[in-house]
């Protein structure tokens, strides 16, 4: 059971790292997120079959795993939104401190016939750090229905993604202030 107790000790730091920066989420969620993110990090995949199968639990039924974990993403009290955010907030602000461009990956996949996934990321050395998501139904062909999009015009007619634009508050206004100095960037 050595799995388990590896993965008890991830969850556990998880745990408190979340009760930290997010002190108003319930401790039920903030405990099943801890043991999910653990579980996603040991199995190394964001598959939910392989997710259930890993999860640290007495029942050995990857049925019942798959139930939970299906579960726990429908419930519409976890806001990936509001778990992000200071995860988001602290990336883009130790990024913004070294003067250099933000670089931003901006990925669209499709997840099945049905629906289609629009991540933000920032690279963070040879890692891609997601900051937001959107999951959309569509019909027919790739793309977000017509005024349904996650992302708004900001100043200059620069594109910035809903959620993270309170996020970046203040990456933003370092990047005016060194966009003034350099027109170029």
């Amino acid at each position: 059971m050595a799995q388990g107790n590896g993965l008890a000790v991830w969850a556990e730091g998880i745990r408190a790292e979340l009760a930290k920066r997010l002190p108003r989420q319930r401790k039920r969620q903030r405990d099943k997120l801890a043991v999910l993110v653990a579980t996603m990090l040991h199995v190394r995949s964001a598959n939910l079959v392989e997710l259930a199968a890993g999860l640290p639990r007495a029942s050995d039924r990857w049925d019942m795993g798959y139930q939970w974990i299906s579960r726990f993403l429908a419930n519409d009290r976890v806001c990936g939104d509001e778990i992000m955010a200071p995860f988001a907030r602290e990336i883009l602000a130790r990024l913004a401190e070294t003067g250099e461009p933000i670089p931003l990956i901006l990925d669209q996949t499709k997840a099945s016939d049905r629906h289609q996934i629009l991540m933000l990321s920032v690279r963070w050395g040879e890692r891609a750090l997601s900051l937001a998501w959107r999951v959309e139904e569509t019909e027919g062909a790739p793309g977000f229905p017509h005024g349904s999009s996650p992302w708004a015009k900001g100043p200059r007619g620069r594109l910035w993604l809903r959620h993270a634009e309170g996020a970046a508050r203040g990456g933003r206004r370092r990047a005016a202030r060194r966009s003034a100095r350099d027109p170029a960037r």
